[in-house]
């Protein structure tokens, strides 16, 4: 695991920890700066377990290794924990259902939507963007997209 960009980003990769563990998820792994590394900008990787949607750790983007463990009884109520934040960057899912994976498509509110894959690492040539308060869902970063931000389309007809 490498290094958050910035030290801002380790202390607030931190700063969600500790809120975490505040609101009562169980710390299952990481929850720290490994040692050695006390002066770069490195987080443990960091699992909680015991984590209610309702949570800041569940509700908010965390750009850090943090990972939120909710348990569900079924795909709906998985699809509803998932869609019930203000967010809507990336969104994944992991089954060996394809139908169910097909229906996660369409039912996730996200612009990014991986199935059994990380939410992490898309290609640079793929649009990238999210829904809800991630970003505008008009447009797009990276990609021929990108450049749709930049631009204004006009659409001429013209009969001699």
């Amino acid at each position: 695991m490498g290094p958050q960009v910035s030290a801002d980003e380790r202390d607030a990769s931190l700063e969600y920890i500790e809120i975490a563990a505040d609101e009562g998820a169980t710390l299952a792994t990481g929850g720290g700066v490994p040692d050695g590394l006390e002066d770069g900008h490195f987080v443990e990787p960091t699992v909680f377990t015991d984590v209610e949607p309702d949570m800041r750790i569940a509700q908010e983007e965390v750009f850090g290794p943090v990972l939120a463990v909710i348990p569900v009884s079924s795909y709906e109520e998985g699809v509803a924990v998932a869609n019930d934040v203000e967010y809507g960057l990336a969104s994944s899912v992991v089954t060996d259902d394809h139908t169910e994976a097909k229906s996660f498509v369409d039912d996730a509110e996200a612009g990014v939507v991986k199935i059994n894959e990380a939410t992490t690492g898309l290609e640079l040539h793929v649009p990238f963007g999210g829904f809800k308060d991630s970003s505008s869902e008009t447009w797009r970063e990276q990609g021929d997209a990108g450049l749709d931000f930049y631009s204004i389309t006009k659409t001429v007809y013209e009969n001699y």
